[in-house]
Order: structure tokens, then C-alpha cells, then sequence
């Protein structure tokens, strides 16, 4: 990170971006769920929540193999899945709302650095923003092994990366256990959970977000005292 005082002042928003802005929790569910019915174990949305919820990919894929007593080669499916699930996201970066595209406009109008972390494609993630281009817009890449979220080490990786300080910034987060992890790691939190994820605990985070718009940068700048 820089040692410069702007830098070390510069305020941020971090977002979850495959999950709090694509339906990355929905993408997994579909390509772990085809990929283990071909070992014959079963994946749905209560087995996902049961299993591997709050815990690594590899840790749910055996806790979830174990129950249903199949043997399965578990690293070869989590680097087969994860390798689609990326695709997926790349491929799905096109239907970026356009809520989310005036939200990020409204944070970079306001002098705040905003941070996508996505576990697709860097470049394609960059393309489609190309409208509102500037050094205070970064894409990092992501390879955080909770299974849907981000843990406390994956908040301030992904604030390390923006050359930003985790505690002056926002986390726009999916889930309760990212949520958990944003606060851990000292973040103010923005949580928009989906179906997969309603059922989680997100006490503790600043705001709800319905649906995203300009005007929840506003919610930023109270959270961030600025």
C-alpha cells in the first residue's frame, strides 16, 4: 500500500461483486449441483445452506459427500466447477444492472475509490465499466476458498490490493458470513442478500440494499462519516 497521506486517507467501497451484484450464489448452486449429480450426490438449496454454508469449498463439498456416504475425487470437482463458475461470471457481465453501473458513478463523483472483487475475468469485468474508466475504479481478482463469500483475510486482501485501508472503507456484501467477515476485518457494511441468502444472520451491517441506485451512495458517505 502507498505511504502517501491521500492514500492513506483515500476512503473505499469494496464490492462482493459476483454475489452482491451478479447471482453468483444461483451460478453456484446450478454448476455444483449438475457437476455432483454425476457422482450421484445431490445438491439443493437446503443442502447448500446445511452444508456449506459459512465454510471452504473443500470442507462443504466432503461434509456434504460424507453424508450422503459417496466417495468423490473433491479437489478435481472443485477445480472443475470453479473453472466454470468463472466462465460464468465472465460471460454474465453484461447484464451488470444499470442501477449498480449509476451507483459506482455516484461513489466515483464523490472522490471514493470502489473496488470490484470477482473471481471472473479481470479485463472483461474492466470492459464493461469502460464508461466510467478512472484509476479510482479497480477489478481484482478474487480467489477467496469460502464457498459464496468473503472471509475477514478476503475484505483486507481485496482492500490491500485497491491500496486501500480495510477500516475506511464500505463492504457491499451478499451474505451473512460475508458480512461477518467485512465487520471482522473492520469494514462498514452494505449487505443485498437473494434467496440463497436471506436465511443468514446480517446483523451488525449499516443498511439493507433493495435494489442498487445512485442514491445509495449517500448510505456510503453516512457510513463512512465523510
Amino acid at each position: 500500500m502507498s505511504n502517501s497521506s491521500s492514500a492513506q486517507l483515500q476512503r473505499g467501497v469494496i464490492v462482493e461483486f459476483d454475489f452482491a451484484v451478479l447471482p453468483g450464489h444461483t451460478f453456484l448452486l446450478d454448476i455444483y449441483g449438475a457437476r455432483l449429480a454425476k457422482e450421484g450426490v445431490k445438491l439443493d438449496a437446503m443442502l447448500m445452506a446445511r452444508h456449506t454454508g459459512g465454510k471452504s469449498f473443500s470442507s462443504g463439498i466432503n461434509a456434504l459427500c460424507n453424508r450422503q456416504q459417496k466417495t468423490v475425487d473433491v479437489p478435481a470437482v472443485i477445480a472443475e466447477c470453479n473453472e466454470q463458475f468463472a466462465a460464468t461470471v465472465t460471460g454474465a457481465v453484461s447484464s451488470v444492472p444499470a442501477g449498480f453501473t449509476d451507483f459506482v458513478k455516484a461513489l466515483l463523483a464523490k472522490g471514493l475509490k470502489v473496488v470490484l472483487a470477482t473471481r471472473g475475468d479481470v479485463d472483461a469485468v474492466k470492459a464493461a465499466f469502460a464508461g466510467v474508466a478512472t484509476d479510482k475504479l479497480v477489478v481484482v481478482h478474487d480467489a477467496s476458498g469460502g464457498f459464496g463469500f468473503l472471509s475477514w483475510d478476503g475484505w483486507r486482501r481485496a482492500a490491500r490490493k485497491g491500496d486501500l485501508h480495510e477500516r475506511l472503507c464500505v463492504g457491499v456484501a451478499a451474505s451473512g458470513y460475508s458480512v461477518k467477515g467485512a465487520l471482522t476485518s473492520g469494514l462498514g457494511v452494505m449487505v443485498k442478500v437473494n434467496p440463497l441468502t436471506a436465511h443468514q444472520d446480517v446483523s451488525g451491517s449499516d443498511c439493507s440494499v433493495g435494489e442498487f441506485s445512485a442514491g445509495l451512495a449517500d448510505d456510503v458517505t453516512r457510513i463512512l462519516h465523510v
